[in-house]
């Protein structure tokens, strides 16, 4: 049962590793640049480990990031 759990990041997870608020990765999760869902219509989102390391390949929400810091 654990490795099921272990395919699965929670938002605070990524908080972690990306250090950013959890703001930033709801408004990636809320645009659908970051696939995730409610397990059972739950509270607290999932998303999916290779979601997350294809989000993290593409740039996605670093760059979109860095467009909004240029003059």
């Amino acid at each position: 049962m654990r490795d099921a759990l272990d395919s699965f990041l929670t938002v605070e997870e990524i908080c972690s590793l990306l250090k950013v608020e959890r703001h930033t990765v709801a408004r990636w999760i809320s645009s659908g640049q970051l696939p995730a869902f409610k397990p059972g219509g739950g509270r607290f989102w999932r998303v999916r480990r290779q979601d997350f390391q294809k989000f993290i390949k593409g740039g996605v929400g670093f760059r979109d990031r860095a467009k909004r810091r240029r003059p």
